[in-house]
């Protein structure tokens, strides 16, 4: 599932195509990924409109268009490109050997996995493709854009000022739950999924069994001073893709080499040479290594 780095890459690709051009008309081909309006009342509200930003809050992409402003979650295997009609498409999918799902290498065009494209006056088009379905756009006013249940359950965002060592304490010292699980709640910390929770424990010494309530101070110090570099470097080769992430040209992330221990079961831990090991926490499977981390 794309989470913070992968949502910011896309974001930051958008950013170079969308403010600016005119939306001329949306299809829709599955109603079901549009949670709190319909495929009439979206292009009703849209069409006509020029983008205006691009912001992000934990893994959920906001996309400012005239008054309104739509809402993605990219859910498990969600692609949102951009597509260029002057260029090549590729439509050369491959199958992954674990997923079976498909993937494909550069821009592509729509296919039957692409279930919503916004077409804009100069002809380009916004593409969201989703294997699975599990992604969910939501329209809101930009006025209700903050009181949107969407954007009220988010705890702080480790890129912005309410991420602090003081509010992770408190939402961790209250909670008796595996500190892994913690760190997957979106009220915790938002944007933090399995990959980068992995990370983050490993870099901070900490087993995610560990019940999050029972960490000392210097352990929720080394944790909260780990999160947001992991993810910048993360940003900065462009996210981590192992079968489905693409960014907004269609490109892979380049982050899978510089993962300590996420993926890694079974290999030898970079810093002491002891094998990484998995299992299931809160019904996520987690890797860790038994001799960093306690």
């Amino acid at each position: 599932m794309p989470e913070l780095p992968e949502v910011e890459t896309i974001r930051r690709g958008l950013l170079k195509y969308l403010p600016g051009r005119k939306i001329a008309h949306i299809e829709v081909k599955c109603p079901k990924l549009l949670i709190n309006c319909s495929a009439e009342e979206l292009e009703r509200t849209l069409k006509g409109q020029s983008y205006a930003d691009l912001n992000r809050l934990g893994k959920i992409l906001i996309i400012k268009c005239g008054r309104h402003s739509l809402l993605v979650r990219l859910g498990m295997t969600g692609q949102l490109t951009f597509r260029d009609p002057e260029k090549p498409d590729s439509n050369e999918f491959k199958i992954h050997p674990v997923t079976g799902l498909q993937r494909n290498e550069s821009q592509f065009a729509p296919d039957k996995h692409t279930h919503i494209i916004l077409s804009h006056e100069d002809g380009t088009s916004l593409c969201y493709r989703d294997i699975r379905k599990f992604g969910r756009w939501y329209l809101y006013a930009n006025e209700a854009l903050d009181s949107s249940p969407e954007l009220m359950s988010l705890g702080p965002d480790p890129f912005r000022a309410d991420y602090t060592l003081e509010n992770l304490r408190k939402s961790l010292h209250k909670t008796a739950r595996a500190i892994k699980t913690a760190l997957l709640d979106q009220s915790v910390v938002c944007g933090l999924g399995n990959i980068y929770a992995d990370e983050a424990l490993f870099a901070a010494k900490i087993l995610p069994q560990r019940p999050a309530g029972s960490l000392t101070e210097a352990e929720l110090e080394r944790l909260y001073a780990a999160v947001k570099p992991i993810l910048q470097s993360s940003i900065d080769n462009r996210g981590t893709t192992f079968s489905d992430y693409r960014d907004a040209d269609g490109n892979k992330g380049e982050n899978v080499g510089s993962l300590k221990v996420y993926g890694r079961s079974g290999k030898a831990c970079p810093l002491c040479g002891e094998t990484l090991v998995k299992a299931s926490i809160g019904g996520r499977t987690s890797t860790w290594c038994p001799k960093c981390q306690h």
